[in-house]
């Protein structure tokens, strides 16, 4: 007889975990499906991870598919058809291996009795565990087309801030390293030129031209140490920020920048109290909406500051009076939430809070990239004007020597 270890679902659809004897897996998973748990992890002896968590390991999901997944089922389900049958359907239609892996194995664990939310679990990796507990409430509730509608609106609204987000900030990226490369260029291969004619003067030139010949010299004779240094910097700053110290230094940094830091706080914002909303629309408990609206917050310095809501609300107080943290002053958030909660609209209010955190989240990026712009442009040419200035003043006093 071996102790298998196990992670599991209940019938009602709770995880559980917890400890079985048996001679071998096999027998081992058939005790737990007598006892009404569903093993989605068994190890132990010989025993190897259940199946369904090798396919969930195997299958990396890209947000696309999750996309079209959530789509395409809230559409098959307004029309009434069997989940089944909508799943035969749907990995007909899947464009991608990844995709059709799996939702072959979501329509195995359908088929074997298994519940939507029960065949998903295995996938939480991939899903996050906010779909999966809306998923769950939607198949409790009888509204599960309603609930696929949800998750699409909101992977679309999430996928459409990063698309926001990614095309901002492509073109001052790429300004800086045009600006940076021309640079480069100019000292490393302009600048030389005119060396011979400077060299003739000896200590007779300007500052400012010793400077930038000096500047050059350096570039051109150790670049390949400077590349190293930049990639050993670079590869020394992940390490750092990969730590937890490092990682709060740094979110603590951006948090504290000027219009960039609230461009931060705003979008993480939209995307917590979204969450939250729709949770509790869905009639998950508040607790359980906190912890996963929690779990959607990037920056671990925000995270930090919004974590002790749970417990405060577990010891039965307000959810308002856990707002006290600095980011939330000079706002009305909390009288809101306050208003809310007296009111019995909490979840309107959250949605509402979280379309106003994005919309000024859009405006200040906007404010920051109309800043920046100008201010590469500014920097890029008072970097090329001083590097023309001091060969024009090089060559002007070579003109006055002779």
């Amino acid at each position: 007889m071996t102790d298998f270890q196990y992670d599991g679902v209940t019938s009602e659809g709770k995880p559980c975990q917890g400890s079985v004897r048996a001679p071998n897996v096999d027998t081992a998973r058939l005790r737990l499906i007598g006892q009404g748990i569903t093993p989605v992890r068994l190890t132990g002896g010989e025993a190897a991870p259940a199946q369904g968590t090798e396919q969930s390991r195997s299958a990396k999901l890209k947000r696309q598919d999750i996309l079209f997944f959530s789509r395409e089922m809230a559409h098959l389900k307004q029309a009434s058809m069997p989940l089944d049958k909508a799943l035969a359907m749907l990995k007909e239609m899947a464009a991608t291996d990844a995709l059709r892996a799996f939702i072959s194995k979501v329509e195995e664990g359908v088929r074997g009795g298994k519940s939507l939310y029960q065949s998903l679990l295995p996938f939480e990796r991939d899903l996050g565990r906010q779909y999966l507990v809306l998923i769950r409430a939607g198949e409790t509730s009888g509204s599960l087309h309603v609930v696929m509608k949800e998750l699409t609106v909101q992977l679309e609204a999430q996928d459409k801030l990063r698309n926001y987000v990614i095309s901002s900030m492509t073109y001052p990226i790429i300004l800086l390293v045009v600006a940076v490369l021309s640079v480069v260029l100019l000292l490393a291969f302009v600048v030389p030129q005119f060396r011979e004619i400077f060299d003739s003067m000896g200590d007779a030139l300007p500052y400012s031209t010793q400077l930038v010949v000096n500047l050059s010299d350096l570039i051109r004779s150790h670049w390949m140490l400077i590349l190293l240094g930049v990639a050993v910097l670079f590869f020394l700053l992940s390490r750092w920020v990969a730590t937890a110290a490092g990682r709060m230094q740094l979110d603590t940094m951006l948090l504290d920048m000027p219009l960039f830091g609230k461009v931060v706080k705003n979008l993480q914002f939209a995307v917590y109290f979204r969450t939250f909303g729709i949770l509790l629309q869905r009639g998950v408990p508040m607790v359980d909406a906190l912890r996963i609206a929690v779990d959607t917050l990037t920056n671990v310095a925000l995270r930090k500051d919004i974590e002790p809501l749970v417990g405060i609300v577990k010891t039965g107080k307000r959810l308002s009076t856990g707002f006290v943290s600095p980011h939330f002053k000079k706002t009305t958030a909390p009288q809101l939430i306050r208003v809310a909660e007296e009111t019995g609209q909490l979840d309107s209010t959250l949605l509402s809070l979280a379309d106003r955190y994005e919309d000024e989240g859009r405006r200040t990026m906007g404010r920051v990239l109309a800043a920046m712009e100008p201010l590469i442009i500014i920097i890029l040419g008072a970097f090329v004007a001083f590097i023309i200035i001091a060969i024009l003043g090089g060559v002007l006093s070579i003109n006055d020597t002779i």
